[in-house]
């Protein structure tokens, strides 16, 4: 559970460190998106890294219970739009 006052870092990676921003567009896509989604949440940004394989938001969630739901909702707004502007196939990887 993650509790309220309680500083979290929240990051992800692309698969096999692949890029997950390809254009500016891209990074500005998901910060309008993180402010106006997580408006509706009782969080607090306190710091982001954006980089062209990876990103990190230290968040603060304000009430219990609220960060998996919050980030969960952001960050798939975010791959899925990417992947399908990529024509990156969503569906699992298997090995040979």
């Amino acid at each position: 559970m993650h509790l309220a006052g309680h500083y979290h870092n929240v990051y992800n990676r692309g698969f096999n460190r692949e890029r997950i921003f390809a254009n500016d567009g891209n990074y500005v896509f998901l910060l309008r998106r993180a402010k106006s989604f997580l408006a509706d949440y009782p969080l607090s940004v306190i710091a982001y890294c954006l980089m062209p394989n990876h990103y990190h938001f230290l968040l603060r969630p304000d009430a219990d219970g609220t960060l998996s739901r919050s980030i969960q909702g952001l960050f798939n707004g975010h791959a899925q739009p990417f992947n399908k502007q990529q024509g990156r196939s969503v569906g699992l990887r298997t090995k040979p």
